[in-house]
């Protein structure tokens, strides 16, 4: 068992200190979690994670009650592109490791070592990658950052190709084109639709000026990193993977666009990632224990080891390509080409974010 699926175990099912949810979860299942999982692989015994319990039981129900109010805590709430929002909420320390400390590390960025401003373009309010939009640019430039704010909720409630997504879109790239005039804007951070479509406004001093780009909110692929690379030709990109429950996964370093399709990896053991047969004929309970080989593609499953928050088994609505580790690396086994998978019983709207 590693050390750090012992440790979140242990203080999850701690009799008197666990977190409410995995202790009454262990009594539905009836056995010990602790005694029947001595390794990743063992956490199908668990079955899969239901994933409304998120939204139907209150955030303290997930915490240790022995760290509950006694450290400062992060909330954020998940985007709902398939449907009821869900809430968590990490540790300081937990919050670093698992958005702004890979950021740091993959982009090869000298902490507070570069003149020039971020310009945010993304929701903040419940959502917590706004909160680490700002702690990353603090961390790199002194300066918190510029920011537009957008609501990816009201978005996906208006019709689409309506005049009223038309508006909300020009009400984002007005603002944001204010403060390119006004600000010393050399770093962008938003979605690959908000960035292509701001790239075809600006000037071209201004994109000539943009020396980093970092994509986030949803997946890119070569053809729109190609056509950004195109609009910004003095910038390097990188773009990461992953939502609100778990943190984000990187591509291993920055760089220039290229042919391939990003991969992604985590680099810490908090994060696990999965990839697991797509299969009709299988309950989703058997599905957890047939993992794809390398270089096919699976539905995606992860792992959260905090100890904020324990969360096994959850079954994302993506499927990617299996992708291992490079030798010699201290990143876990990574993914490629993620796409929503199809499903009849939820859609996708991904809509800007």
């Amino acid at each position: 068992m590693s050390e750090q699926l012992d440790t979140t175990l242990k203080l999850h099912l701690d009799p008197r200190g666990g977190s409410p949810y995995w202790l009454n979860r262990q009594a539905e299942l009836g056995f010990r979690i602790r005694q029947r999982i001595q390794s990743l692989a063992d956490l199908a015994e668990l079955g899969p994670f239901a994933m409304d319990d998120l939204s139907r039981y209150p955030l303290e129900h997930f915490i240790p009650r022995s760290l509950l109010g006694r450290r400062s805590l992060i909330t954020g709430e998940t985007g709902g592109a398939t449907g009821m929002p869900k809430a968590t909420a990490y540790f300081e320390d937990e919050f670093d490791q698992a958005f702004v400390a890979p950021f740091l590390k993959t982009s090869g960025w000298q902490e507070k070592s570069t003149p020039g401003n971020w310009l945010w373009l993304g929701p903040s309010g419940p959502h917590i990658i706004g909160k680490a939009a700002r702690r990353i640019a603090e961390k790199t430039t002194w300066c918190d950052g510029f920011s537009v704010d957008f609501d990816p909720r009201w978005y996906r409630a208006l019709t689409p190709r309506s005049i009223g997504r038309r508006r909300y879109m020009e009400h984002l790239l007005n603002q944001a084109l204010t403060i390119a005039r006004q600000q010393t804007i050399r770093f962008l951070f938003s979605t690959p639709v908000v960035l292509l479509a701001l790239a075809e406004r600006m000037t071209e001093p201004q994109k000539q000026a943009i020396v980093f780009i970092y994509l986030g909110g949803m997946a890119v692929t070569p053809a729109a990193l190609h056509t950004l690379g195109g609009f910004f030709p003095n910038a390097r990109f990188l773009s990461g993977y992953g939502n609100t429950l778990f943190g984000v996964s990187h591509e291993l370093c920055a760089h220039r666009p290229e042919a391939e399709e990003p991969v992604y990896f985590p680099d810490s053991q908090r994060l696990i990632l999965r990839l697991i047969r797509q299969d009709e004929n299988l309950t989703a309970a058997e599905r957890l224990r047939h993992p794809v080989d390398y270089g096919e593609r699976g539905q995606v499953v992860m792992h959260r080891l905090d100890a904020s928050c324990f969360l096994a088994n959850v079954i994302e609505r993506d499927s990617a390509i299996r992708i291992a580790a490079p030798a010699g690396s201290d990143v876990g086994d990574g993914l490629g080409s993620p796409q929503p998978v199809a499903n009849k019983n939820f859609t996708v709207e991904n809509g800007i974010y």
